[in-house]
């Protein structure tokens, strides 16, 4: 009896803590499920944009669309109600607005899918304010570091295979709430897939608005990293995910982090002990783990051959770190010296804080652009005199579309993170791609091409002669081939013809025939 009273006791507790002084349960917890309280929930999505009531599912299909999204034709044939506009599209350089509402609400959770680019960067406005008080890349937002997927099962964040996420951390607003998200890539997003559920319910006077910070440097340059600086007003820390790149072999954990607060100068009032003290962990991080509360779930090895990258979460939930006016949070790159002493890393780290504070904030620096946000292991993807598919002219093509497809979001290496894709293609289709060459002579000719689980089997051929024999595309996973040797080849100057003909598909292969060019090579032949 006396452990249901106390169980009891807890539950009206947690109700009374997350509830304002009207009964409103603002922030659901498990214990508070069942209150009644009048609030409303709202779901905003490609279906339902202003989560009106009685609004969800009212797209109807258009056949003239100039550029829609994936699969926004798949629904033709069955009208209004049938998945007639489940995603989004966004173009190169467009922001497209994701919600748009009056408050007073809390955003409950979210849910996207956007293919893992720190070309794709999310903004939240809170209460009509002019500049973001969230301004991160998708997949950091949502603790995906290095635009490498890994699995995430804590409680604020869910990332799922392949590349589904989720939030869930509360999102209070009173007046007004805008999200954002902008496509800084050279090539369109055509499917974003997003909800974002809240419910329109009064906000205690004492909550304040959710802030989240990307940063981004090199050790070598700032040594300790800051992880954010300049929160000025009250506020609580919750919550620190770390991109890592290691750029040396040995262990790298030793840094200590540092909370300096509320007119802290030379030393903090919270110092660590050590980077995995910090991510609850012990004697480096030998394994990954994904937690409530912590994790390591992208887990590089300390040992193997440089670059390593580590994606590292701590979410301050049951513990987060309370200020009164103002914060800077900073982390030493601290490893071990070949004298059995500490030594200063030069590292690279990427990273996002997030925070509650009452508005107004400080202003953010400005955001890296999408050069500096690139992960290392994209810098060097260009393969040197390569022409690449995605820039190459398309001469004609008898059935099917082929254009550009933006790839950062892949994880294989592809050079100039794209290559030209060829879709809805059919067996007995042709494509015909301008090869230039600049000069008399014999060139080396190599080509690398991508293979997915619904890519084709195709004959190549250069200005109508076939190029070895076919060359089967199918994977069970998105990858590059490697380089395909296609022969030496006496050429002149001026426009040549590399064909592509669709001839059948694997037996494993989802029949869509697919084809995608990562680039041509031409390498003058030694004599």
């Amino acid at each position: 009896m006396p452990t249901l009273i106390c169980c009891a006791a807890m539950t009206a507790l947690l109700v009374l803590l997350m509830s304002d002084s009207s009964g409103h349960d603002a922030f659901p917890s498990l214990g508070s499920l069942p209150m009644l309280d009048g609030s409303r929930t709202r779901s905003i999505s490609a279906e339902n944009p202003t989560g009106e009531p009685g609004k969800g599912g009212m797209a109807v299909p258009d056949p003239s669309e100039d550029k829609p999204a994936a699969s926004a034709r798949a629904a033709d044939d069955l009208g209004q109600g049938w998945k007639v506009r489940p995603f989004l599209r966004v173009n190169a350089g467009e922001t497209a607005t994701l919600m748009d509402v009056d408050g007073p609400g809390v955003i409950q959770h979210i849910w996207m899918v956007e293919g893992l680019s720190r070309a794709h960067v999310l903004r939240f406005y809170w209460d009509n304010e002019q500049t973001p008080s969230i301004e991160v890349p998708a997949p950091d937002f949502f603790a995906v570091g290095h635009e490498m997927f890994a699995r995430v099962n804590s409680l604020a964040v869910i990332a799922n295979p392949q590349n589904a996420l989720n939030c869930y951390w509360p999102m209070p607003f009173r007046q007004h709430c805008r999200v954002t998200l902008t496509n800084e890539a050279a090539s369109d997003l055509e499917l974003l897939a997003y909800q974002i559920t809240y419910a329109e319910t009064p906000v205690p006077e004492n909550a304040g608005t959710l802030h989240a910070q990307w940063r981004r440097a090199e050790t070598g340059e700032e040594n300790p990293y800051v992880i954010v600086d300049g929160i000025r007003g009250e506020g609580r820390y919750v919550g620190t995910f770390l991109a890592w790149t290691q750029r040396s072999r040995g262990w790298f954990g030793e840094g200590e982090i540092k909370f300096y607060m509320d007119g802290d100068t030379e030393f903090p009032t919270i110092c660590g002990t050590g980077t995995e003290d910090y991510f609850c962990g012990s004697y480096g991080f030998p394994e990954s783990y994904t937690t409530a509360y912590v994790g390591t779930t992208l887990a590089g090895d300390h040992e193997a051959e440089p670059p390593q990258y580590w994606s590292l979460y701590r979410w301050h939930i049951p513990d987060p770190v309370c200020f009164g006016f103002d914060l800077r949070v900073t982390i030493q790159a601290l490893g071990w010296g070949a004298d059995g002493k500490y030594a200063r890393l030069s590292d690279d780290i990427a990273s996002v804080a997030y925070w509650y504070q009452r508005e107004p904030h400080a202003p953010f620096p400005p955001l890296p652009n999408l050069a500096e946000r690139r992960p290392l292991w994209k810098q060097s993807a260009q393969v040197e005199g390569a022409l690449e598919g995605e820039a190459l002219e398309v001469l004609a093509c008898t059935g099917g579309e082929a254009k550009p497809q933006d790839l950062a979001f892949l994880t294989g290496g592809w050079s100039g993170d794209a290559h030209l894709f060829w879709l809805n293609a059919s067996v007995g289709d042709t494509l015909d791609i301008a090869i230039p060459v600049e000069a008399d002579g014999t060139y080396a000719l190599e080509a690398r091409m991508t293979r997915a689980f619904d890519y084709a089997i195709v004959q190549l051929h250069l200005d109508g002669k076939p190029l070895g024999e076919p060359i089967d595309l199918y994977h069970d996973g998105p990858l590059p081939t490697d380089r395909v040797d296609l022969g030496e080849h006496t050429l002149s100057t001026g426009k040549h013809v590399l064909g592509v003909k669709i001839i059948g598909s694997n037996e494993q292969a989802k029949p869509l025939h697919g084809f995608g060019l990562d680039y041509v090579l031409l390498t003058p032949a030694e004599r």
